[in-house]
């Protein structure tokens, strides 16, 4: 039973991209979820030590060749790396969207949704679990800022859609989407995220909302003028 467990998350996280599919990544995890509670996998009991490299390096940079290893025998610390790795594998889907075809542009505002939902379901689950020192990942403003640039992004797509709204109704998107960037980014400059989100990116959330709120300033201008 151990090995085809082990035999499934091979299968499931051994790829350098999700862009084509993620369903074996979420089987994977419908399998955790439905073991969570059945099977007592512990460092007393049934043995199975996961280990994982981090996503970010403590320092300012993105997966380069300095990640550490972490490794817990806890089943929850397996279930918030494969959350993470599905967060991330949404966000990768929506960027693989051809933004010029309008289905693949509604794809990718879901799958930015989808991604966003997911950071921000780990965040609360990491803390419910106690997690969040066993991974820079796992740090809760980490996690935020991640889901509020997911949503970000959706926002902004939909923005760009919205040609056919309302003057008001445009503006409004939009503006939701500069406040998203804006918790992104306040997120991004707490002490514990800047320890490992890159300058380079803290910097693109600035770009982001002031790109928007521009947008939103030249919207309102033409619903009042």
């Amino acid at each position: 039973a151990v090995d085809g467990f082990n035999a499934l998350r091979a299968e499931a996280l051994l790829r350098g991209s999700y862009r084509d599919d993620c369903s074996k990544i979420l089987r994977y995890y419908d399998q955790l979820h439905a073991i969570e509670y059945k099977l007592p996998i512990t460092e007393n009991q049934i043995r199975i030590y996961f280990k994982w490299q981090d996503a970010f390096v403590s320092g300012g940079s993105l997966f380069g060749s300095k990640q550490k290893t972490n490794g817990s025998w806890k089943l929850a610390y397996e279930k918030a790396c494969v959350l993470f790795n599905i967060g991330h594998a949404y966000s990768d889907l929506a960027l693989a969207q051809n933004l010029s075809i309008d289905e693949q542009m509604k794809a990718a505002t879901r799958y930015f949704q989808l991604s966003s939902g997911v950071f921000s379901f780990l965040k609360d689950y990491v803390n419910a679990n106690s997690l969040s020192d066993l991974s820079v990942d796992f740090e809760p403003a980490v996690l935020a800022c991640i889901s509020w640039f997911m949503l970000g992004q959706a926002a902004e797509l939909i923005y760009i859609k919205s040609a056919s709204f309302k003057d008001e109704v445009a503006a409004k998107v939009a503006a939701h989407a500069a406040d998203c960037y804006k918790e992104a980014y306040t997120s991004s400059r707490t002490e514990s995220a800047k320890k490992v989100i890159p300058e380079s990116v803290r910097a693109s959330f600035t770009y982001h909302k002031e790109f928007v709120i521009f947008v939103v300033i030249i919207a309102d201008e033409l619903v009042t003028s």
